[in-house]
């Protein structure tokens, strides 16, 4: 069994700061800080240099936690082979991005329900960086993910091509013009992605080939719920930068329409990302049918 005391560190290295950690560890804060000096005791290091308010990982600290994920990801890969040798149902660890999940979440359970009644799964939900990290740590078995992957670990298949669009509710002034520019949108409100989100970084990346920043925008929320930006927006809160795939049945019902900006147009794919050895396996093979 690996040591909680370990599990507690590499929260503490990704957070940096004690009282998250003991939230997201359910611990007491005091306990936090008993397990990082049993760790330093136990190896003879400092784990954490002080600044302030600000902890950075000391040479000797990083090497532990870079072997402790390793430790940790070995024992998962112990734990799934014992399991396929006792015959138990199968389970899988999905990493997908938000606006991926909006799109293919339900016709992957569809496909699932009818070939491998079986098969259990789960999704996590979380920004592509994140993901690909916790693919390699083994933590998750694949991912789909929105923008190109960043990876040359695992193998990479395109699913579907998506195109972001600039939404706002059914009466602004905007939608009902044949066009618009940049300079018009800066003066609206909007509700935009966390800034590691992919959509994000697709629509910043946009603005710096026009010479142009984000920071010249009236950006008055950040949130990382589509439903909840959406729901913003049909409430004439703002304007966003959205998948048109997720905003497909907004706009056919006519809560949500399309602000359509002068010679803006942008695509990004939805990509399958998996271990090499899963290659042609009936899994992976069912997934990559989805966009025939």
């Amino acid at each position: 069994m690996i040591d909680d005391k370990l599990k507690t560190l590499i929260i503490l290295a990704k957070v940096k700061n004690y009282t998250q950690t003991a939230e997201l560890c359910n611990l007491s804060q005091p306990a936090v800080t008993q397990h990082i000096k049993a760790l330093e005791n136990r190896y003879g290091i400092e784990i954490f240099i002080r600044s302030g308010r600000n902890l950075t990982l000391t040479y000797e600290g990083k090497t532990l936690v870079d072997n402790a994920k390793k430790l940790i990801a070995l024992e998962r890969n112990i734990q799934k082979e014992l399991k396929k040798q006792k015959g138990l149902p199968k389970k899988l660890d999905i990493g997908i991005t938000l606006t991926a999940g909006g799109y293919f979440i339900p016709e992957i359970m569809e496909v699932f329900r009818d070939k491998y009644p079986d098969l259990r799964f789960n999704f996590h939900t979380d920004i592509a960086a994140n993901i690909l990290e916790r693919m390699r740590l083994n933590e998750l078995d694949l991912a789909i993910i929105d923008g190109t992957p960043q990876t040359e670990d695992f193998n990479i298949e395109l699913l579907f091509t998506d195109e972001l669009i600039i939404i706002g509710p059914k009466d602004h002034p905007l939608a009902d013009k044949e066009s618009v520019t940049i300079e018009e949108l800066k003066k609206e409100k909007f509700i935009l992605r966390h800034e590691k989100a992919n959509t994000r970084l697709a629509f910043e990346n946009y603005l710096s080939t026009h010479l142009d920043n984000i920071n010249n925008f009236d950006v008055i929320l950040e949130i990382d719920n589509t439903a909840m930006i959406k729901q913003l927006i049909i409430a004439g809160h703002g304007l966003s930068v959205m998948s048109k795939a997720i905003c497909e049945i907004n706009m056919q019902v006519g809560t949500l329409k399309q602000i359509h900006l002068r010679d803006f147009h942008l695509e990004r794919g939805i990509y399958l990302v998996y271990p090499r050895e899963l290659a042609n396996s009936d899994i992976i093979n069912s997934i990559i049918a989805l966009k025939e």
